[in-house]
């Protein structure tokens, strides 16, 4: 029951954070050009190759260590200190020579913003890695919702001032500093600023494996846009960007939220010496059946929606983002990989195979991005599929799975998604797929589509109407 609320109080957060981000990027979509957008986003990708060093993953050593002593949290503290005040001073000095480098002096001022946003970071890492060891995941909610609220208030108020390319940014300082502030109250007790570096071995040697295994696909990922930007200009990332940000809303507020309880609790079960094999299963049949029919959803609808919340300027955003949720069905269908390699100590694999996965991925999106922004996305596809090929015998191994065991969860998750997605595909085939639908027929396919997968829900009595009772009965939001 413990888990079960854990993840309702994030799933609250997620929702209300969901809200805001989106009715942040509908202003920022209103105000700004893709041109605009593609400065930031360029300026973001380049912050984000420098920005490596923050994969180091010593928040998640402090949640998955067994022995917490407090001459660890010194250790991990002064490593978080020296990685994140060196990254913001090479993001400082990068400032100087950004504009020459991706032509537009433009990018310049925005990368010196983001120079701010480690150092904040310094101050709230030792709370918000205690408090989330401790689960206390309702205190992570509201912490996450005051940032999110923030964040969108700045969003608002600079869009419509006239801050231009720079309103994210200004954003993004609200967001940190709001989260640093409320992290630092609500876990003041964890608040040290203490040094040393007696076991700096058994950190460096968990975040060295961090470092391989996320930083490959930070750098990947971060490289890919840089270079859509120089091989297709600025707008075109810009309008692909819009595109990611969109698919991502999905991605961030319900998988990754879910993952940081998961990765909480695959821990403690690994550290019992229990089997994962069932928590797993039933991880994969929530999150399909979830996520399936929302991204199928994005695909389907792509251009209607596109064009009535952002407008006819961004419209060249919808094909990119119908392919990238298709690439996102794969990709979830083998949820939860990194909290089950992190939790069973499986790094070193990982890594391996992360290396193979971003070489492949970002060979096919620089490719894709000389014929535009549709093949680009269309790589994804590729290098999903590439993805769960490698990924697949090593989680049935540390999961204790079979292939097998997964067919009736997929077949199930399969028939949500069209019962979910039915409505709106016959409605764009209707109309062959123009995005010109009148937004009050979409709404009405959405909802159809939605009332369809609680009806599924229900007459396949779904897991997720026995954990919502279960939750509902519990003391949970």
């Amino acid at each position: 029951m413990a888990l079960k609320r854990s993840i309702s109080w994030m799933g609250l957060c997620q929702a209300l954070s969901f809200l805001l981000q989106f009715a942040g990027s509908v202003v920022l979509a209103r105000h700004l050009t893709p041109q605009e957008m593609g400065i930031y986003a360029v300026a973001v990708a380049t912050v984000g190759l420098l920005s490596l060093a923050q994969q180091f993953g010593l928040q998640n050593f402090v949640v998955r260590q067994e022995n917490l002593t407090p001459t660890t949290l010194r250790t991990a503290f002064t490593i978080n200190l020296v990685i994140n005040g060196g990254l913001a001073l090479l993001i400082a000095a990068l400032s100087l020579v950004s504009g020459d480098l991706l032509g537009d002096e433009r990018v310049r001022h925005v990368t010196l913003a983001l120079a701010l946003n480690p150092l904040i970071a310094i101050f709230e890492f030792l709370p918000s890695a205690q408090l989330e060891r401790e689960g206390r995941f309702k205190a992570l909610a509201v912490i996450g919702i005051a940032a999110g609220v923030m964040s969108a208030a700045v969003t608002v108020i600079g869009a419509i001032a006239g801050a231009s390319y720079m309103t994210a940014a200004y954003a993004g300082w609200a967001s940190v500093i709001t989260g640093a502030t409320i992290t630092n109250i609500i876990g003041r007790r964890h608040v040290q600023f203490r040094l040393g570096l007696a076991e700096w071995r058994g950190v460096a040697h968990f975040g060295l494996q961090m470092l391989f295994t996320s930083g490959l696909h930070s750098i990947g990922s971060r490289l890919s846009d840089v270079c859509l930007g120089k091989i297709q200009g600025l707008a075109a990332l810009g309008v692909y960007n819009r595109a990611t940000n969109l698919n991502n809303l999905l991605w961030s507020n319900i998988h990754m939220v879910v993952g940081r309880v998961m990765f909480v609790d695959f821990a403690q079960l690994h550290r019992s010496g229990e089997s994962l094999r069932e928590r797993y299963i039933a991880t994969v049949d929530v999150i399909t059946a979830l996520l399936w029919p929302a991204f199928a959803g994005f695909a389907v609808l792509a251009g209607p929606l596109i064009l009535a919340v952002y407008g006819e300027r961004w419209v060249g955003a919808a094909q990119p983002l119908a392919i990238l949720s298709l690439a996102s069905m794969v990709l979830v269908a083998i949820t939860m990989t990194w909290e089950v390699f992190t939790a069973t100590g499986n790094l070193t694999t990982q890594t391996k195979i992360e290396f193979y996965v971003a070489i492949f991925g970002t060979a096919a999106f620089i490719f894709g991005s000389v014929f535009g922004i549709t093949a680009a996305a269309a790589a994804r596809v590729l290098s999903a599929v590439f993805a769960v090929l490698i990924y697949w015998p090593h989680l049935n191994r540390m999961t204790g799975t079979k292939t097998a065991d997964f067919l009736p969860v997929y077949a199930r998750s399969a028939a949500l998604t069209a019962l979910a997605a039915g409505p709106a595909f016959v409605l764009m085939c209707s109309r062959g797929f123009s995005p010109r639908v009148p937004l009050g027929i979409t709404l009405l396919s959405i909802i159809a589509g939605l009332l369809l997968w609680i009806t599924g829900v229900v007459l396949f009595r779904h897991r997720l109407v026995i954990e919502a009772r279960k939750v509902l009965g519990g003391r949970a939001p």
